[in-house]
């Protein structure tokens, strides 16, 4: 059967063309000229993917994408923007909205027909077998912000998606403020929300993978809401009962936690393997470890469950290793150095290093700090072939040796 695409947009002259090159390749392709036509439309038709124009009269088409996102029955569809505003401020607004690409005009017809083939690729339902043994689920935590809790966990689950070649998932639960998906340059078709009305018990593994986000290296993504009030309904038993299925499912779970002890941040450390707790040398990144650990300890986490990592997030002198250690009375794990531009960079862009650049200083350092917390029998025993991620790491472990 032939897939099917809509178009809205207001131009005949842009509407006949696009329908063009989509009829040219085998699409059964429909239009509308406005939104409203449009929103009358589409739950009738229920195409495979949807085009929207952004300059249309009444409503344009990030409003439009909201409203197709916010219905139910159209608000898993695949939505490509295709627009002649080609800035960074019109991409973002695009993602925002919910679309799932953003399309430059003019383009070139390879490549735009290429990109509706990944959009309908993406929005193809599939469900992995159960992993042969149960996640490991990394918790990224700390209790005060700005410190690279997200730029942690994101380097950390691709790495992990790229070293083992196993199902891994990130999941999202910074819920009011959640980066993660834009961190990777991923649409946000589809997040938390849409679990926050469905009761606990009734969240089954079909329905969560039918809103997890696919990146390129292999990584499932769970994400935040694009706006704050869309999760407020989701308690701790939703999060407990999406973690011990995820569990089933992947060999790794990466958790993006909140700065905060709220219900189902607390659900969701309950559910960790490993709290890696991420400060910086600095003294109110050092109280706020302090507390955490003493939450952490009343609530009866054992000392190995809780593992430090030293984040060097400023250029220039902090407070020393050993004199923190010796405030916290406890052993900081791993120091990420200083990563100045090259990070910045990498986040504004939406290309984690040791996805974009793995052969770089910082990519090969979050593959080194990947390998280090993956599972014991992954590092003894690696599935073969052995990955290029693997490889590398090996490398660098017989360069430190030399």
């Amino acid at each position: 059967m032939r897939e099917k695409i809509f178009i809205v947009d207001d131009n005949e002259v842009s509407r006949k063309l696009v329908g063009g090159v989509l009829k040219k390749e085998g699409y059964e392709v429909y239009a509308a000229a406005s939104a409203t036509e449009a929103l009358a439309a589409i739950p009738k038709v229920m195409p495979d993917l949807v085009i929207l124009d952004v300059m249309m009269p009444e409503m344009d088409g990030y409003q439009l994408c909201r409203r197709l996102r916010d219905r139910p029955e159209t608000a898993r569809l695949p939505i490509l923007i295709l627009t002649s505003l080609n800035q960074l401020e019109e991409r973002l607004k695009a993602f925002e909205a919910g679309a799932d690409d953003f399309i430059p005009k003019p383009f070139q017809p390879q490549e735009f027909i290429a990109r509706v083939q990944v959009a309908l690729r993406r929005s193809s339902f599939y469900l992995p077998a159960p992993a042969k043994t149960q996640a490991q689920t990394i918790a990224i935590f700390s209790l005060r912000g700005g410190i690279g809790v997200s730029s942690i966990a994101t380097n950390t689950a691709i790495g992990l998606s790229q070293l083992w070649k196993m199902p891994v998932t990130l999941i999202d639960l910074a819920l009011d403020n959640g980066i993660s998906a834009l961190m990777m340059d991923l649409p946000l078709r589809h997040s938390w929300a849409e679990l926050s009305h469905i009761k606990a018990e009734e969240i089954d593994t079909e329905v969560i993978y039918q809103i997890l986000l696919k990146h390129p290296s292999g990584l499932s993504v769970l994400a935040a809401p694009r706006r704050p009030y869309e999760a407020e309904l989701l308690i701790g038993e939703q999060v407990k009962q999406v973690l011990s299925l995820l569990a089933k499912q992947n060999e790794y779970l990466v958790l993006d936690l909140p700065h905060n002890f709220s219900e189902t941040t607390l659900a969701a450390l309950d559910q960790a393997d490993q709290i890696l707790l991420v400060l910086s040398p600095e003294l109110a990144a050092v109280q706020c470890t302090s507390i955490a650990l003493d939450v952490f300890a009343k609530i009866g986490y054992s000392p190995e469950k809780v593992k430090l990592v030293l984040n060097w997030n400023f250029k220039g002198r902090g407070l020393p290793r050993e004199e923190i250690e010796k405030v916290l009375q406890k052993r900081i794990e791993i120091v990420l150095p200083f990563a100045g531009d090259e990070l910045i960079n990498a986040l504004t862009m939406g290309k984690p290093p040791v996805w974009e650049a793995p052969e770089s200083a910082l990519g090969g350092l979050f593959e080194d700090f990947t390998f280090y917390w993956s599972k014991t029998e992954h590092k003894k025993n690696p599935p073969k072939p052995y990955s290029e991620a693997l490889v590398r790491v090996q490398k660098r472990m017989k360069a430190r040796q030399k």
